[in-house]
């Protein structure tokens, strides 16, 4: 199977492409991390497969609407 028919075949069972399947598991286990107020974010994007800071906080604000340091402040203060 060619890799563009792939894609096709998974987005069409799924209705997600693969990227994006894999970055929501990684937003998932990001959002699991944070819950560790002593955790870095750089442990935590590293832990999570980004190889980018700029990367996992544009994906992370994408899925959640929230920078990764707004996201964990909120935590925090028990808004989440």
């Amino acid at each position: 199977m060619s890799e563009s028919h792939f894609y096709r075949v998974f987005k069409n069972e799924l209705g997600i492409s693969p990227v994006d399947f894999i970055n929501d598991e990684r937003i998932r286990l990001a959002v699991s991390l944070q819950q560790d107020p002593e955790r870095k974010i750089k442990e935590v994007y590293m832990e999570c497969g980004f190889e980018n800071l700029s990367y996992f906080n544009w994906v992370f604000k994408r899925k959640k609407n929230l920078s990764f340091s707004e996201y964990q402040a909120t935590f925090t203060q028990g808004y989440v």
